[in-house]
């Protein structure tokens, strides 16, 4: 997942003395370079897409291929930032892999990637974090992580020179995020190896969908309420509410487990299925489009763990390995389509759910 940061990495020039990085970006069956305006020369010299060279590499040893330049979208001199359409249509899996995001926070940390004049030939990956942030200006500040650009005696800005224009990339939850791209250092000498940076949130005219990280924030209540204590009011309230539900899975703990005390048990599965349950729907006010995927998800799974799944079994044990099994083959599923960070709790929720319905049903054999 990391190395799409190196995947979407281009090599930018315009004349002989313009070179830069810029990152790859996809809108539904456009494909387009963003990069810096700098990168491209100065305000008051004429940019002609003809004279724009976009390489790529596969990966940092490869040879460079070509891309095309259909057309210069967007360039802004002040925001310093260029929008460039490409002809490119290869990768398109590649392309999608990743979200736009906005309404980050300060001291998270950060990727990019791109190439620096000191070898043009390769890219480098770097890890910096978010010192801070303007909002209202659509820029940031982030620092190099274990790094510097103040290397034998060189200047920070000359080391630097040629990584303007890469993309920035959060991930969270094993998602990532293209949240901008490097405009420059801070003087000659690369002040504190800090970098300023232009936020994706001016192109908000030409995508639409965006991420707004600080709902991340949410994930942290998520992790908080699965950890929160339940009373026993509220597991006999469910029990009451929700009888058949909590018979169908005290009944299916006896198969389970026949030699511990299925009470307490039954109690810790409800406990952590109304902890979920409240989760999910916090998830489906907060993060709609996870939400939908999740349940769109379950229910092409019906059919395949009322065939597949119930059956007669003759132990505990062919019990217990059917619904592991089960709950590995769910969470492989839902890790496909929804951040990682979700899959076990949901899995785990959805094998209890089916259990108490009975679309996951275990009976003994006499």
């Amino acid at each position: 997942m990391y190395n799409i940061i190196e995947k979407t990495c281009v090599r930018i020039q315009h004349g002989e003395d313009n070179i830069g990085s810029g990152v790859l970006i996809a809108d539904n069956e456009t494909f387009y370079v963003l990069t810096a305006a700098h990168c491209l020369g100065d305000e008051d010299v004429e940019i002609e897409k003809e004279n724009i060279v976009i390489k790529k590499q596969f990966d940092y040893a490869s040879e460079f291929n070509n891309i095309s330049v259909k057309d210069i979208v967007d360039i802004d001199f002040d925001k310093d930032y260029c929008l460039i359409e490409i002809d490119f249509d290869d990768e398109e899996k590649l392309l999608n892999s990743y979200k736009f995001g906005k309404g980050f926070i300060k001291d998270l940390g950060v990727k990019f990637c791109g190439y620096q004049n000191i070898n043009l030939n390769q890219y480098r990956p770097f890890d910096a974090k978010i010192i801070t942030v303007s909002d209202l200006h659509h820029k940031f500040k982030i620092k190099l992580i274990e790094n510097t650009f103040d290397q034998a005696g060189e200047n920070g800005y000359d080391i630097a020179k040629g990584l303007s224009g890469s993309g920035v990339f959060i991930f969270q939850h094993n998602t990532p995020f293209l949240i901008g791209i490097l405009n420059s250092v801070l003087e000659d000498q690369a002040w504190n190896d800090d970098i300023e940076c232009c936020s994706i949130a001016h192109l908000e005219k030409y995508f639409t969908e965006y991420v707004n990280l600080s709902d991340i924030e949410q994930l942290k209540k998520w992790e908080e309420n699965i950890e929160k204590e339940r009373t026993k009011q509220e597991i006999e309230s469910f029990k009451e509410l929700r009888s058949e539900f909590f018979d169908n899975l005290y009944r299916k703990n006896k198969i389970l487990y026949p030699d511990k005390d299925v009470d307490r048990i039954t109690s810790e599965n409800i406990k952590q299925f109304i902890s979920i349950e409240e989760n999910i729907k916090t998830l489906e006010n907060s993060f709609p489009e996870i939400f939908v995927d999740f349940k769109r998800l379950v229910k092409k799974q019906i059919s395949t763990v009322a065939n597949d799944y119930s059956r007669i079994v003759s132990n505990s044990n062919e019990a217990k390995n059917q619904k592991l099994e089960l709950q590995k083959f769910l969470e492989d599923k839902i890790e496909k389509q929804i951040p990682k960070f979700y899959s076990f709790d949901l899995s785990e929720y959805q094998v209890l759910q089916w259990l108490g319905i009975c679309t996951l049903n275990f009976i003994e054999n006499d």
